[in-house]
């Protein structure tokens, strides 16, 4: 999987969100699916709302956004995130390759 920049999809603004205590909902009109997200998984998402950026910084960012030290999000789990992300058509990446 190629994924130097992660940008959010059309289908990925278009979510409809539910919030119950660290525990999103989130329908996707584009494939009328439900999806449940922990908050990691939110707070990345909404993140690339704003603009495309790499791996290490959203890693940054969500990192910031959810108050723990950058040691306590693991590359490897975001990496998961994006991937499972992109499987459902809400990100898509560019260029370099994810590690792992």
């Amino acid at each position: 999987m190629d994924c130097g920049q992660i940008s959010i999809t059309a289908a990925g603004r278009e979510l409809v969100w539910q919030d119950w205590n660290d525990v999103y909902v989130v329908f996707q009109p584009s494939s009328s699916e439900t999806h449940v997200f922990n908050e990691t998984t939110a707070v990345a998402l909404r993140l690339l709302q704003n603009s495309p950026v790499t791996l290490e910084e959203l890693r940054i960012l969500t990192a910031q956004s959810l108050g723990v030290a950058i040691e306590e999000l693991l590359q490897e789990n975001l990496t998961f995130v994006i991937r499972r992300l992109e499987e459902l058509g809400l990100v898509e990446c560019s260029e370099q390759a994810l590690p792992g």
